[in-house]
């Protein structure tokens, strides 16, 4: 008698750690920051917390949406390293924008213009490996892709200027087109797997 075992889980567990201790770091930092708000110099800038809520909605974002991919055939090794590395990026953009707090005078607008350049190329080849995704699982390109050519375009764009007003704009787009995906495609787990199966 052959034993099937439902492999998934096992093969999902580290992509799920990995995109979990991004999640965990955001949430160490924040933490901190209200146990010692009143202490601290900070100076606050929008644009940075947009930045940190977005990554913050990425990293709930590809957990959700994980939970509903499944190879349409059997998975490699290298699929595996595949899927293992859209989490691994999101866990060092994390970790790039959230330093740790100091004593000292805290600028948040300048931590954010310091690492923008790392951070935005971090985000495009997450949003490159967020197209083909599916792709690469057997499936064919998802419907979301359009949006993540968008986004990718976004960081490719913030990437390279400094202009104050073109990152505040185009972060603004990138939260509208988040909850513009959730609200469309991903309200139920596994939302999108779902569409495209039934497509």
């Amino acid at each position: 008698m052959e034993v099937k075992i439902d492999v998934w889980p096992l093969i999902l567990a580290l992509a799920a750690v990995i995109n979990g201790l991004g999640v965990v770091r955001i949430l160490t930092v924040l933490a901190e920051y209200l146990r010692r708000h009143k202490s601290l110099k900070l100076q606050h800038y929008s644009v940075y917390t947009m930045l940190v809520l977005y990554q913050l909605f990425v990293h709930l974002l590809f957990w959700w949406s994980a939970v509903g991919l499944r190879a349409a055939e059997d998975i490699t090794f290298f699929i595996y390293l595949y899927l293992l590395t859209g989490p691994t990026l999101l866990y060092f953009g994390t970790s790039l924008i959230l330093p740790d707090i100091s004593e000292e005078s805290n600028d948040l607008r300048s931590i954010y213009y310091g690492v923008h350049e790392a951070y935005f190329t971090i985000l495009a080849v997450f949003m490159l490996w967020s197209i083909f995704l599916w792709p690469v699982f057997g499936y064919p390109f998802a419907p979301t892709a359009p949006l993540l050519g968008v986004t990718f375009v976004i960081a490719l764009i913030l990437r390279f200027t400094v202009n104050p007003k073109v990152h505040a704009t185009l972060m603004i787009v990138n939260l509208s087109i988040y909850v513009f995906v959730i609200t469309v495609f991903a309200v139920k787990t596994g939302g999108i797997t779902r569409i495209m199966l039934q497509g």
